[in-house]
């Protein structure tokens, strides 16, 4: 069960990553700022990239677009190699005879 969870994330991460690297290359190919909005709806010129907030958190305000895209794309290779080895580690636990499952 939780291999399947693992893959469900993974690919829930690389679908926003994907969606989210296509807006803002379609943007930039244009010569616009790609239309991103916060949570009131104001458009943003650039990116946040952060560890959750807590009193330990870290936050990166203004990330430009051109550097978000390596990140992303960094992003969605990393999920896809997961994949495979979640891929991997699925087919062998279906393997087992159903006494040695848990």
């Amino acid at each position: 069960m939780q291999t399947a969870a693992d893959m469900a994330i993974a690919y829930r991460e690389i679908e926003v990553a994907e969606k989210l690297l296509a807006e803002i290359k379609e943007a930039l190919a244009k010569a616009e700022v790609p239309d991103i909005r916060d949570v009131f709806g104001r458009q943003q010129r650039a990116l946040q990239l952060g560890v959750p907030n807590s009193d330990r958190g870290h936050r990166l305000f203004h990330v430009p677009y051109e550097i978000a895209i390596p990140v992303l794309e960094a992003t969605i290779a990393s999920h896809r190699a997961a994949l495979t080895t979640l891929n991997q580690k699925a087919a062998s636990e279906l393997a087992k005879p159903e006494t040695t499952r848990g």
